[in-house]
């Protein structure tokens, strides 16, 4: 489990990549930030913040999304 760039350079990682899988298909439908309920972007902020010690950028969030899509 870890944390790595992707090649655009953006950050992502295993716990918050289980976390948005954890919501099998319910997690499909979100695109990109915005389209995240509050309580799941606050928890993705949380697991940043604990990973790499900062949230996540917007485009990272979207990278994430990408990723468990």
């Amino acid at each position: 489990m870890g944390w790595w760039k992707t090649k655009d350079g953006h950050v992502i990682g295993d716990p918050a990549a289980d976390y948005v899988e954890s919501f099998g298909q319910a997690a499909s439908r979100w695109i990109g930030p915005v389209d995240l309920p509050e309580e799941i972007r606050r928890r993705l902020d949380e697991l940043y913040v604990e990973g790499i010690g900062r949230q996540p950028t917007e485009n990272e969030i979207e990278a994430l999304l990408g990723f468990c899509g």
